[in-house]
């Protein structure tokens, strides 16, 4: 099914022609009529800098394992084929392009034949590139624009290109339709051409020996990755060879290509800056039929709280999320290993079906602000992921470390969102570990336990966890009447830490980055200690601010009478209850932000020095 949803975007999309593709260009060499360097060679990207892109024009397709061996492509090749142009002086490369670029030529020649119409221009190039030393010229002034042997040139002739000419694309199709078929004889099949069945259109078919490559994905080879290949004798089957063993007929092949070229470029991947050369998944999604409104993964991806609202609200209005006649939601998640495309992941659902599992995510990461004032819920995976690995320096900036993400969690989190499924539980573990071992870096700088997108991930993954409790808090905001031990223990630990900054201000290094950790998962002997410490705060913060420490002591009194209530304080915390004990924590501690009185002397405890002995 997947094959035939590609192809039937490329059918919807008008993708595909089998006898033309897109390519970049980034040089434009300028001939006059007389077949003469014209003195001028135009660069054809666009943008400055680093980010300067090549043009995209449509050449005549030729199959990459055809290009090579004396082979080039016809009109537009890179610098070398087409024009014997090296970066740095290479007699050893100049010798084994040099076929390529006689055959160049030839297929000039032929279509001059043919193309009576365009046989003046197809003479001036060939006229151009039989004369060395106006070619020499040209090579000189791409040299000039440090150009490289392995961008590619159009030629102009007289400001006019001939690549997408109406007669030059009716000779070439006629070439490519006259071409003998590129099944070659093999080991099973002898000097027989039998008909195959085409996998994704069930039809007869002369089927292609190697399918189309693939550009685009992260760490794929530079001239592209195979959907499907079978380079092992260990792969084939039958003594069938190459992509006989999965017989893909020439149409198919190339809509199968251009729809996954289209779609990996407007796809997402987790850090758009990161290195090209590493590995990193790409997921791809469309609908059998064109959106007429929101696009449901793009909500995922970078939704605004105002269309996320819209979404859950749409039931409650009568608002259908789609048509009576349900459009199909395709995901596919790829990436590269070397010169084969792997695919890691396929959804295929209604439209209905995703857009309710989407509503669901997204209730499930609501999540009051660290300052208390809003709840948030348009979290995007990015920033969810980012929550889970630590920072580093690439470049002079400072990003998140992806690689330290556990291997495909990311895209078991986006498939979490679109299916409705549990999350992970290496995304648990991942944000208790973060939650523990995060430092504050300066003084002044943000909580890193106070990170909502990671207490968000937590508390989703609470509520989709087949061991859910009944006891469980899963409210966005602070459940003061929670009966979940590892939540009050969360909230007993946030008082505290609250108590000391009014006795003590900011100090290097407070109670809860010293003792997280331990009061997280070994609270009852780890609170001992954190107790003998509470009479010297109490003291000293109702001298700073009177009566706040008395405050404080009746929320701290409160919290231990419920956990004696529900049996105690835990000797030990489990996974899921240091999950729980996080949210608590916060969700305290961004209730303090809404009561002002609260606010205003905790800042104030904050510009305070510390005056405890």
């Amino acid at each position: 099914m997947m094959l035939q949803a590609l192809i039937a975007y490329a059918e919807r999309e008008n993708l595909g022609d089998a006898d033309f593709e897109p390519v970049k260009v980034t040089w434009q060499v300028e001939v006059t009529s007389a077949g003469k360097f014209a003195g001028s060679v135009v660069d054809l990207r666009a943008g400055s800098g680093n980010g300067k892109t090549p043009m995209k024009l449509i050449r005549p397709f030729t199959r990459g394992d055809d290009v090579g061996h004396g082979r080039s492509h016809f009109l537009s090749d890179n610098l070398e084929r087409a024009l014997l142009y090296f970066q740095k002086a290479d007699a050893q490369k100049e010798t084994a392009r040099r076929p390529q670029f006689e055959f160049f030529k030839a297929l000039l020649r032929e279509a001059s034949g043919k193309c009576p119409t365009e046989r003046p221009k197809l003479h001036a190039i060939l006229n151009f590139l039989g004369d060395e030393r106006e070619v020499a010229r040209s090579r000189t002034a791409l040299a000039q624009m440090k150009a490289k042997g392995n961008e590619n040139l159009v030629f102009a002739v007289s400001g006019e290109r001939i690549l997408s000419q109406p007669e030059i694309s009716a000779f070439w199709k006629t070439k490519r339709a006259t071409s003998p078929t590129n099944i070659k004889p093999n080991r099973g099949l002898g000097t027989r051409k039998p008909k195959f069945i085409c996998i994704a259109t069930g039809q007869p078919t002369d089927p292609v020996t190697t399918t189309r490559k693939v550009k685009g994905l992260w760490a794929g080879q530079g001239s592209g990755t195979n959907l499907i290949a079978f380079d092992k004798p260990s792969f084939a089957s039958y003594r069938l060879e190459k992509a006989l063993n999965a017989a893909l007929s020439p149409a198919a092949d190339v809509k199968i290509a251009a729809s996954l070229e289209q779609l990996i470029q407007r796809g997402l991947v987790l850090d758009p800056r990161g290195d090209r050369k590493k590995s990193q998944p790409v997921f791809l999604h469309w609908t059998k039929k064109p959106l007429a409104g929101l696009d449901v993964f793009d909500l995922i991806d970078s939704g605004s709280e105002a269309d996320i609202e819209n979404l859950l609200r749409a039931p409650t209005l009568g608002i259908p999320p789609s048509k009576v006649e349900p459009n199909l939601f395709y995901l596919m998640t790829l990436s590269a290993n070397s010169s084969r495309i792997v695919v890691r992941d396929w959804l295929e659902a209604t439209l209905p079906e995703v857009e309710a599992y989407v509503a669901k995510w997204f209730e499930a990461l609501e999540i009051i602000n660290p300052d208390g004032t809003r709840t948030e819920r348009a979290f995007k995976i990015s920033r969810l992921a980012a929550a889970l690995v630590p920072r580093k320096k690439e470049r002079g900036f400072e990003k998140p470390d992806y690689d330290k993400l556990p291997p495909q969690l990311s895209a078991q989190l986006l498939l979490s969102a679109l299916r409705g499924l549990p999350l992970p539980q290496t995304a648990l573990v991942a944000a208790v570990h973060r939650q523990i071992v995060e430092r504050r870096e300066k003084p002044n700088s943000f909580d890193p336990k106070l990170n909502p997108s990671r207490i968000a991930l937590i508390k989703a993954y609470l509520i989709r966890s087949p061991n859910r409790k009944e006891t469980d808090t899963m409210t966005a905001k602070l459940d003061p009447n929670s009966k979940d031990r590892a939540y009050r223990c969360g909230q007993l630990f946030a008082v505290i830490a609250r108590l000391q900054l009014l006795a003590l201000g900011k100090i290097g290094s407070s109670i809860a980055e010293r003792t997280y950790g331990g009061v997280a998962t070994r609270p009852a002997t780890t609170f001992g200690p954190v107790f003998t410490k509470i009479p010297a705060y109490l003291k000293k913060a109702n001298s700073r601010f009177p009566g706040s420490g008395t405050n404080k002591q009746k929320e701290i009194e409160s919290l231990c009478v419920s956990l004696e209530e529900l049996g105690g304080i835990p000797q030990t915390l489990g996974l899921e209850d240091q999950g729980r004990f996080a949210l608590g924590y916060y969700c305290q501690l961004a209730q303090y932000r809404t009561d002002r009185a609260e606010d205003e002397a905790a800042k104030k405890a904050e510009e305070l020095p510390d005056e405890l002995t």
